[in-house]
This record gives structure tokens, sequence and C-alpha cells, in this order.
């Protein structure tokens, strides 16, 4: 523990010191996992070192320097019960990360598609209604272009707002490419749904976004396709998906700032259950195939 009169300029030279020590310990370990480690190995080590004189707020303000997120700090003396509390913190921001898009707190692509994966289970056992909708911001490019990337952003997160205001407490949405949004509406028919994005693409094209440096509001109009299930078939996240961005295409060629409904997929194909029920009615009358 080093004595009390060290000068603010020591401890900050030996916080310095620590900070590049740990720096070239992950390096170190990154190069190894990378040319020593296969898939055989299942064992790890867990290092530590004492850092003395160091304290929480300070680690805190280390690890947003070094982005050391995921190494965790405990004292050596004292009650761990604040360090647990920031460790626990910090895994909860960590998870939320994984999970959400930065710029605009929806979900992002990966939780999207697990939670939709999930919907169509969902709605296959219930026999319910399932709505998707994927939203894309028409000619987004030459808002870029013209006014910039910060300006983008902006409209970008005006965007997610107007989504965030419509849906329901249950409805995902989400930020799945770059200007590409998506909207998962469990319950929802094709009637429904088309009011809630016919809401949606109002209030998008009459937001007024202000972005600093540029004379006008911007705004932006979105176009949308949109597909529904009944339940009454199974369906992949990969084929609904498709059917939707299908709509979308067919929205974008009709001049965009519209809604296009995909074909009800359970109307594309005989469901399972009917297909077992006919196929029992040709045995009973006719006798098994020979």
């Amino acid at each position: 523990m080093p004595e009390n009169n060290d000068s603010p300029s020591t401890l900050a030279e030996e916080r310095l010191v620590i900070l590049e020590e740990i720096s070239r310990l992950r390096e170190a370990l990154a190069k190894v996992n990378r040319t020593s480690m296969g898939p055989e190995c299942r064992d790890g080590l867990i290092l530590m070192r004492l850092c003395s004189g160091l304290t929480l707020d300070e680690w805190a303000e280390m690890t947003k320097d070094g982005q050391f997120m995921h190494w965790l700090a405990l004292p050596a003396t004292g009650d761990a019960t604040p360090h647990l509390a920031r460790i626990q913190h910090t895994l909860e921001e960590l998870a939320h990360q994984t999970r959400h898009d930065p710029l605009t707190g929806l979900a992002n692509r990966r939780a999207f598609e697990k939670n939709l994966k999930m919907e169509l289970e969902r709605a296959y056992r219930s026999g319910s209604s399932l709505s998707l909708a994927i939203i894309d911001l028409d000619d987004f490019k030459a808002v870029n272009d013209t006014y910039g990337h910060l300006c983008g952003d902006r409209v970008l997160a005006a965007t997610a707002g107007t989504l965030l205001s419509h849906k329901r407490g249950y409805d995902l949405a989400a930020r799945i490419g770059g200007e590409e949004f998506a909207l998962i509406l469990p319950g929802s028919g094709l009637v429904q749904a088309e009011t809630t994005l016919e809401r949606v693409l109002e209030e998008a094209k009459t937001r007024k976004v202000i972005c600093e440096g540029v004379p006008t509001p911007v705004s932006v109009t979105c176009s949308v396709g949109l597909v529904c299930t009944k339940g009454k078939v199974v369906l992949s996240v990969e084929r609904f998906m498709d059917m939707a961005d299908k709509a979308l295409y067919e929205a974008k060629a009709q001049g965009k700032d519209r809604i296009v409904k995909a074909p009800i997929p359970d109307l594309l194909e005989t469901p399972q259950a009917t297909l077992v029920h006919a196929q029992e009615k040709q045995f009973l009358f006719t006798g098994p195939d020979i």
C-alpha cells in the first residue's frame, strides 16, 4: 500500500503503468488463444494481480480507457459488496449490448431472429395469427450524402422512436440492417397489422428531424413489406422473412411510401393436419395403395 504522501502525479503514473501492463497481458493472452487454443482445450486460468492503492472508481475509469469491461476487480480488504454490484451491473450492460442496436436501442438482428423463431413456433402451436413487417427508409442514401451521416443517424433514431410509440408492449421492434427495421406483431392479423403500419408511415413522413448545420428539417418516407400467418402451417424464419422481403421490394417498385402485403402462406399450401386427415379418409374408402 503506498504512503499517503504520494502526489497526484505519482498516482497517475502508477495508474498508467497498471493500464499498460494489463493491456500487454491482454494482447499476450489473445495471441495464445489464436495460436495454441484448439477446440479440445476446456481449461482456463483466472489471473489476479494486487493493485495497491487502486480504488473502485479509478478502476471503473480504467475499464473505460482500456476497454476492460470483461475484467473483474475485487478489493483486497474490506467489504466486496460494492465491487460485486459493479460487476453485476457490467455483466447486465454487456448482455444488453449483445441483444440491442447501439444507435437506436432497438433489438438487433440476432435478437430479432431468435424472437421471430419463438413467435412462429408459438403461433403454430396455438393456431394464432402472427404478422411481420419489414420497413425500409426510402432514399436514405440521399440523406447521408446530402446532410451527412450524423444527420442520417438522427433520422434512424427518430424512426426507432416512431416504431416504439406505435407498437404494443409485447410487439418487438428491431433494427436488422443499415436503414432496415422490422416489427414482429404476435396475435395480429393483416387488417390490424396494416392499421398499425399506416400510422407508422404517416408519422414517419410528417416527423421533422432537426440536424445541426442543416437549414431545414429532414423527413423521410418508408416502404413496408407485410406478411401474416394464421398459424396453420410450419414456417421457418428464412421463409417468413423472404415473403416479407419480396413484398417490400414490390412496395419499392410501386413507388415507395406504401405497404404491400405478401400472400398468406397458410393459403399457399395444405396444412399438415388436413393432409393427414385426407390420407386417413382415402385409406378407409379405398384401402392402402399396393
